[in-house]
């Protein structure tokens, strides 16, 4: 190589890495899979100056396969998804880190909030929601109506349903399944029900709404805010809660364990869970502003249910079967 290339080389690698380093000068970067996270981000720099960089790889599946394909090398702060299962596996393989104590002892969880709030400090719970069926009035008739999962059976191959590799909710809500069913017992039943590829294996609670309202699927298992968000919105479904028991789905905020802006990541934190922050995350119409407050004095959106009996996810044992559980759905319901 002639000196005047290796010049010219350099210059261009310093001007790349300049360009980098100006792309992402914000002072923290934010991966999230939720659909307020931009909003909250932009109230947040707008009272407190601090810039975030937000970064929305698609869904949660994806956002955590961002986060491993870095590596050792994360570049994120702060990772905004739902599931307690999905943080409980990052804490262990030390993605994140716990909360430290100082912010959690700062923050006014309402009954709700401590129950839903990990031991070991993983994530910083920031809302709730669960998973339901949601049922096409149109379609179905009220005599029909599933009152359980088990009833899930009468409407096989017209099941609408996520692929829990690529939804956090779907992998929760598995997890929650084999809690309640035995692992074998709801193995053997998701078989009797999940009888279309072309249905069990969607992405979004988005792509669940298609198929019941515009697609062959009468039913679906799906996040109830999003189910709640097209009801509110005027489309014929409603969401059922199962006799068998709702899993809880917090929303988690979790700090990268490689985070060297922890001053930043407090003041945002303070921000979510405050009166304003809170109020941002429910400026909306889309399914994730329709979640359960889990903050002291906040009132949920009109029409969001609430008083709902929760089972709360053992997620140490989902932790450790989540690579197990996630390949035996898609390698028996997806495409």
């Amino acid at each position: 190589m002639t000196r005047t290339k290796a010049v010219f080389l350099t210059a261009a690698l310093m001007a790349s890495v300049a360009f980098t380093q100006s792309a992402t000068a914000a002072d923290l970067v934010m991966y999230d899979a939720l659909d307020f996270a931009g909003h909250v981000a932009e109230a947040f720099t707008k009272a407190t100056g601090v810039t975030i960089d937000v970064v929305e790889p698609g869904s949660t599946g994806e956002t955590l396969g961002k986060i491993a394909a870095e590596g050792d090398n994360p570049q994120f702060d702060i990772v905004w998804v739902d599931g307690s299962a999905v943080f409980e596996r990052m804490l262990q393989d030390n993605v994140v880190q716990p909360v430290p104590a100082d912010i959690v002892s700062a923050i006014k969880l309402n009954t709700l909030g401590k129950s839903l709030a990990p031991a070991d400090n993983a994530f910083v719970v920031t809302g709730a929601s669960t998973t339901a069926i949601e049922v096409d009035t149109a379609k179905v008739a009220s005599a029909d109506m599933p009152g359980s999962w088990a009833d899930l059976e009468k409407f096989a191959g017209r099941v609408a349903a996520k692929d829990p590799n690529l939804s956090g909710p779907a992998y929760q809500w598995l997890a929650g399944f084999f809690q309640t069913q035995g692992v074998d017992g709801g193995k053997a039943l998701l078989g009797k029900i999940l009888t279309d590829k072309t249905m069990s294996g969607l992405s979004s609670g988005g792509k669940i709404n298609k198929a019941i309202l515009t697609g062959d699927a009468k039913v679906g298992i799906n996040q109830d805010s999003s189910i709640i968000a097209k009801a509110i919105a005027g489309e014929p479904v409603v969401a059922v809660y199962p006799s068998e028991g709702s899993v809880a789905l917090p929303q988690g905020l979790g700090i990268s364990a490689k985070t060297e802006h922890l001053d930043a990541v407090r003041q945002f934190v303070a921000f979510v869970t405050s009166a304003e922050g809170q109020a941002a995350m429910k400026d909306g119409d889309d399914t994730d502003y329709f979640f359960i407050p889990v903050i002291e004095g906040v009132a949920a959106k009109e029409g969001r249910k609430t008083d709902i009996d929760f089972i709360t996810l053992d997620d140490k044992q989902a932790a450790a079967h989540e690579i197990e559980w996630k390949q035996w759905y898609r390698d028996t319901f997806v495409q």
